[in-house]
């Protein structure tokens, strides 16, 4: 329930104290001497099992190659690649050699890449095969060009399966709760990618809060569950975590396919899954398609973007399972409030519009634009307190004071929490779009757009779209006297952006309103857009 009082402010059961944190860093070494025998990861699309056993061997034997090549003591370790079962005794050893895990969009241009090499300084970029030419690609030019190394290349010399192969010595990781342990990038707000600081603090109060609050009760060890979210996202890296911490078996695919993830839930059986709104939506829609009966699974936990109330409905008929809402974001290390099943009651349909209440531990509130707490019911921006939140960004101290401010973290969401102390969400303050669990900052679009010759100014916004939740658009205001077509204005964005980036239409225009200082009004375009689309 809310507060007493007129402060919309939410509090999260509190933390037991004496408790005996679950050190996300200890995975290894409890597996090996709890279930050594047991699959940690079904990498589904090679048809290849780790055991715990395994698990411990490769932390090891990372940790001992790190520890050789001189890379510790908060060195970035960057890691371009897709979804397999490398990924986690490479961040396990890092933790254990004191290295940080820099995890990059795969999907990103080598210009995007090149920028967050940079920033890191990571000297060592390990790669997918198939991406190293986008990674050479994104070191040419760099000052400092890290060391490439595939993850899985015969022809070259070393690859990380091979160097994982190595010996190792087993031994207990660093339980230092400021250790810097993965720096995750996020769109910026003013056109740069912002790296999120987290720390083994972070992502151990992550998993603690979680079992303490009982929101992803019933993850018993032994139980297998169903990891289909990019770890380069904080949800896939969590969703992993969650499991692993708790001694389950993990199936893991890079392929969220809707074709793909219902054979594998068919063919292994995974309790639990999560997934981001437009995978709900392409797995409803493959199974009505299908004509079969939906495949049997005890839960579904979705996030990383708005859903729909009729998508939410017809998700819950198809699969007739549990559902939960997930509500977070990178710099507070995923999830912060949660709406467990018992809420998904469709007979309430007003909170199934909400995002639950503070995990344990966390506390949620309401201020106002000069960061004063607001009223029950009243808008204004989510401010989060919680053990989880990032250390800073990444040699960006001006950004990190305006994030962090006496223990709260400013998310830039609107929101605003009812009577029942439910959190909902409004607007979003940063301007930001989310397309299909993507974050997409405008002003980053805008700042490409601005580098074609005839343009001058652009404002791009965000548009529902029943697919991929929002979709990208751009209004152009030219230069005098100069033409371009909106096809080639999307081809000149796309060679420097990805793909979910790019604006989905473009619409010109005289002149873009502004305010009295310039500044163009992204609301104003939005309402002439769907002014026009309306009529």
């Amino acid at each position: 329930m809310a507060s007493q009082g007129a402060r919309a402010h939410l509090e999260g059961r509190p933390l037991p104290e004496g408790v005996e944190l679950p050190w996300v860093g200890d995975i290894a070494v409890r597996g090996l001497q709890d279930c050594p025998d047991r699959v940690a990861i079904l990498f589904a699309d090679a048809q290849r099992t780790m055991t715990y056993a395994d698990l411990a061997r490769m932390t090891a034997a990372f940790d001992t190659a790190m520890r050789a090549k001189g890379l510790v003591d908060g060195t970035r370790v960057a890691y371009l690649g897709r979804n397999n079962e490398l990924y986690m005794p490479m961040l396990l050893g890092a933790i254990r050699a004191g290295c940080v895990i820099v995890p990059l969009n795969w999907r990103l241009t080598a210009p995007e890449i090149a920028y967050q090499l940079q920033d890191s300084g990571a000297p060592l970029l390990i790669a997918d095969a198939d991406l190293m030419p986008v990674a050479y690609k994104a070191c040419e030019g760099l000052a400092s060009a890290p060391d490439l190394l595939p993850t899985d290349d015969a022809s070259a010399s070393m690859d990380l399966r091979r160097l994982m192969a190595g010996k190792g010595q087993t031994r207990a990781a660093p339980r230092v709760l400021d250790q810097v342990v993965v720096q995750m990038y996020t769109s910026g707000t003013t056109g740069k990618p912002k790296g999120v600081q987290l720390t083994h603090g972070c992502l151990t109060y992550a998993r603690h809060c979680e079992m303490v609050d009982g929101s992803y009760a019933g993850w018993d060890p032994g139980t297998t569950h169903l990891s289909a979210m990019p770890n380069f996202h904080i949800a896939g890296t969590s969703w992993l975590t969650i499991g692993l911490v708790r001694q389950s078996t993990m199936v893991l695919t890079a392929d969220p396919s809707p074709t793909n993830i219902l054979k594998l839930i068919e063919q292994y059986k995974p309790e639990r899954n999560f997934f981001v709104p437009t995978v709900v939506r392409a797995l409803v829609d493959a199974v009505h398609a299908s004509g079969r009966p939906a495949p049997r699974m005890k839960q579904i936990v979705y996030g990383a973007s708005a859903i729909g109330e009729s998508l939410l409905k017809d998700a819950m008929d198809t699969f007739g399972c549990e559902f939960g809402q997930a509500f977070g974001m990178t710099e507070v290390t995923g999830t912060c409030t949660y709406l467990p099943a018992a809420d998904h009651d469709l007979s309430r349909p007003q909170v199934l519009k909400s995002v639950g209440r503070p995990l344990a531990g966390m506390a949620v509130q309401i201020r106002d634009a000069n960061a004063q707490p607001v009223g029950i019911g009243e808008p204004g921006e989510i401010w989060v307190r919680t053990p989880t939140a990032m250390l800073g960004y990444w040699n960006l101290p001006k950004a990190t004071q305006e994030a962090l401010v006496d223990g709260w973290y400013r998310t830039g969401d609107g929101g605003r929490i009812d009577a029942d102390g439910f959190l909902y969400l409004t607007d979003r303050i940063k301007d930001m779009i989310i397309s299909g669990g993507e974050n997409v900052y405008p002003v980053e679009v805008e700042e490409r757009l601005r580098r074609h010759p005839a343009v001058l100014e652009a404002a791009v916004i965000g548009l529902p779209d029943p697919k991929w939740g929002e979709t990208v658009h751009a209004m152009i205001e030219l230069r005098p006297g100069e033409s371009v077509e909106a096809e080639a204005l999307v081809a000149f964005a796309r060679e420097g952006l990805a793909g979910f980036k790019c604006p989905r239409s473009v619409r010109f225009t005289p002149s873009l309103p502004r305010t009295a200082s310039g500044k163009v009004q992204r609301a104003q375009v939005r309402n002439a857009w769907r002014a026009d689309s309306a009529s």
